[in-house]
């Protein structure tokens, strides 16, 4: 006799907030998102690289 199993998989509904972002000299930029123009505003951002492997370092695996 076969049995019928049920998925186990787990779908988020969540919606992903994003950003326009661009770079240049080393800054960040984000889109302003309440500009009514037709041009474009941007607005640099505090921002700081890392790399992969300081990040992998910080991760902690339970």
């Amino acid at each position: 006799m076969i049995e019928n199993k049920k998925s186990t998989k787990i779908y988020s509904q969540e919606v992903i907030d994003t950003q326009h972002v661009f770079t240049k000299d080393d800054t960040v930029y984000i889109k302003n998102n309440a500009s009514t123009e037709s041009i474009d505003n941007w607005s640099p951002i505090k921002f700081k690289w890392v790399s992969v492997d300081k990040v992998q370092d910080k991760l902690v695996f339970e």
